[in-house]
């Protein structure tokens, strides 16, 4: 879906430019690391089947491979690329917390065991998000496809909480107020855990 059809059908058209979004958009869809506002910090995007997108994000982070991403959703639809067939306690927790009324959070859920490595850090789970703020439902309808999604900030580094830290060159959406700097909640429905 182009920029233009995704932003006719969404009630708030104006995030972000259509110029913005062609190149951001046509960034992803080459393999490229591209950069957006997440609910609390910016983060780099990249396309979650793209082996080579992935390595790029490990390096631009210094990220270890074992650690797994994030992934973006734009509707429960796309949970089946990631998932197999999720038990009550999944169907739960993603009807209690992807709602607007709870604080941004992602849900540590089985893996489907095709998934890339790079995805998953090699792990039988894959985190998930289904974010509620409508400017990323935008882009994420924008892209026409799930994202990966990790703050941009190195680890101990302070986070990314306004445009101009996002580095040179990379293909970014900005928003022209902070974010609050605060990381989405992470939680276990299988093991009734937090980890964050």
């Amino acid at each position: 879906m182009s920029s233009q059809a995704a932003l006719a059908t969404n009630e708030s058209p104006s995030w972000f430019s259509l110029n913005a979004l062609d190149v951001w958009q046509a960034a992803l869809h080459r393999g490229e690391v591209a950069a957006a506002p997440a609910e609390g910090v910016y983060g780099y995007v990249a396309a979650p089947f793209h082996v080579e997108a992935l390595q790029s994000l490990l390096e631009a982070k210094n990220r270890a491979p074992t650690k797994g991403y994030i992934v973006l959703i734009e509707n429960l639809s796309q949970l089946s690329l990631f998932c197999p067939v999720l038990p009550e306690a999944c169907h739960q927790a993603m009807q209690t917390y992807w709602h607007p009324s709870q604080p941004p959070t992602t849900l540590v859920l089985p893996a489907l065991p095709t998934l890339p490595k790079l995805l998953t850090g090699g792990l039988p789970t894959i985190a998930i998000r289904l974010p509620q703020q409508p400017y990323m439902q935008s882009y994420l309808a924008a892209a026409g496809m799930p994202l990966v999604s990790t703050s941009l900030n190195l680890s101990g580094q302070p986070p990314a909480t306004h445009a101009n830290h996002i580095p040179v060159g990379v293909p970014a959406l900005t928003l022209p107020y902070a974010l609050s700097g605060t990381p989405s909640r992470i939680y276990n429905p299988l093991e009734n855990t937090w980890l964050r």
